[in-house]
């Protein structure tokens, strides 16, 4: 049996349905993020976990207890909060032990289990400073402190990182994810950055108007999404609608905007769909010996990679390229499209 298991949850308010039919069951240890837009129910789904809103339809067991219409003060639940929510007038070991106190955990266990949890997240050298004297990485340690520190069943994580600057948000990514492994807690995320993501989770639930667009490990949801939606929203696509023109056993012959592309997969001629391809699977050749020819209408560079924008007759797209510390292809300059045959995806409207 799994640990986490939302049955048929649905949300409603009044005639607006904030999550609809989600069916979701997690393993004890696992982390799984929900990804998506603002609106699409990943917050409420998380809010219903934890027990501050009640499902209008469905069910929430967890670890083998039916958890739907128990208050969340009873749901053994730790959640580190976008906010924070720290107790400003409390230093970094009351906050971190307030919980425990809160439960009635004796002085002498309550000061070894915040000094063990303030060494694991590194701030045992913090433990006397307010809140106002640290800095949002060292904030958001304490949260999370606060929330492990109680021995939770399961950590629920809204938006913990979006308050932080980018580079400290990557290093806390990592921090985060090593600190789930050492704890082995299961763990949901709540987050609308795709890369957050795909560094953190075992599996992403992605999630779109109240529903599930699509379940699965990250490498596999990247590469082989299941439409239009969860391809543009878990990394950057480029999507050229167009009709089937032929098939050929497993080859798909496709007319976008005038160009055939052939694509690898299943389908039926006349049928409307969308070609999908990646950026960063795309390469640049000479005129003339590649797939078609495109002209260069913008180069950035971003360290590592350049990042082109390109004008076609299939219209605008974008190539990636790693940085290999040559120059490839200057704004202006005319250039052949090339992929691999596997490279492409064929998608539906999502």
């Amino acid at each position: 049996m799994s640990f986490l298991t939302l049955q048929n949850i649905s949300k409603r308010y009044g005639q607006v349905a904030a999550v609809e039919d989600f069916n979701l069951s997690v393993e004890k240890g696992e982390f799984v993020s929900f990804l998506g837009p603002s609106g699409c129910g990943k917050t409420t789904t998380l809010q219903m976990i934890a027990g501050f809103e009640e499902p209008t339809t469905g069910t929430i067991h967890i670890d083998g207890s039916d958890m739907t219409h128990v208050a969340p003060n009873a749901r053994d639940i730790g959640i580190v909060f976008q906010s924070y929510a720290l107790f400003p007038h409390m230093t970094v070991t009351e906050n971190v032990g307030f919980g425990l106190e809160m439960r009635g955990i004796n002085k002498p266990e309550r000061d070894q289990r915040v000094t063990e949890t303030l060494e694991l997240v590194r701030l045992a050298e913090f433990a006397d400073r307010y809140p106002k004297a640290l800095s949002g990485g060292q904030r958001q340690r304490v949260a999370l402190a606060r929330a492990i520190v109680i021995k939770p069943q399961l950590l629920l994580l809204d938006e913990p990182l979006s308050a932080l600057d980018a580079k400290i948000r990557e290093s806390m990514q990592v921090e985060l994810r090593n600190i789930q492994h050492t704890v082995g807690v299961t763990t949901i995320l709540v987050t609308h950055d795709q890369a957050e993501a795909m560094a953190m989770s075992d599996r992403i639930a992605v999630m779109n108007m109240g529903r599930m667009a699509q379940l699965g490990e990250p490498f596999e949801i990247y590469e082989n999404p299941g439409d239009s939606f969860t391809s543009n929203f878990l990394g950057t696509t480029n999507l050229f609608p167009g009709k089937v023109i032929a098939v050929n056993g497993d080859e798909v012959s496709v007319d976008c905007s005038g160009t055939e592309v052939r694509v690898q997969g299943k389908s039926q001629t006349g049928a409307e769909l969308s070609v999908a391809i990646r950026p960063e699977k795309i390469g640049l050749v000479e005129p003339g010996s590649g797939f078609f020819d495109a002209r260069v209408r913008t180069r950035i560079f971003l360290g590592t990679s350049w990042a082109y924008q390109m004008d076609s007759d299939l219209g605008a797209f974008n190539v990636t390229l790693q940085n290999t510390g040559h120059l490839v292809a200057g704004e202006g300059e005319m250039v052949g499209i090339s992929w691999q045959a596997d490279a492409v995806r064929l998608l539906g409207a999502g």
